[in-house]
């Protein structure tokens, strides 16, 4: 979170889809994030909404994360986007967690909650990413899982 004056940092390893780093709360900060920008819109209408398969992580009973999307509509509001926490203690690995796309009900502009905004759109992704974010990460902390997608 370097760009808002924090010095959390986070690392992608992408042939073993581990999301690692540390949160520091120093300067305010308190963050660290993936994004992954699609070249063009995509239209995920036919899904449910994302699964996310094999997920283990370094303290399961303490970290929750966020699964971050962005719709057409989060382009015409800037730092927009919605969020939603997920977090899988006592998962069971035929069983990934899901995450419905109607639990992307409330479009965020920096942490704060834009009431009256429009539900996150599947027609018209534009962009996914993954958060390690306090309260619940503090310090070092490592994501890792077999795969993720969506779901009908």
């Amino acid at each position: 979170d370097n760009v808002m004056g924090g010095i959390s940092r986070g690392s992608w390893i992408s042939k073993a889809n581990t999301f690692f780093g540390e949160t520091s709360l120093a300067n305010n900060g308190g963050f660290a994030s993936l994004r992954w920008r699609f070249s063009q819109k995509q239209n995920w209408s036919y899904a449910k909404g994302i699964y996310i398969k094999g997920l283990h992580h370094s303290k399961p009973m303490e970290h929750t994360f966020r699964i971050i999307l962005k719709d057409d509509n989060c382009e015409r509001v800037r730092l927009a986007n919605y969020k939603v926490v997920f977090a899988n203690p006592d998962q069971v690995q035929d069983q990934p967690p899901l995450i419905p796309f109607t639990e992307f009900d409330q479009m965020e502009q920096m942490g704060n909650s834009l009431v009256g905004s429009p539900s996150f759109n599947p027609m018209s992704v534009t962009e996914i990413g993954i958060m390690a974010i306090k309260p619940t990460v503090v310090g070092e902390f490592q994501l890792e899982f077999e795969e993720w997608g969506l779901y009908v």
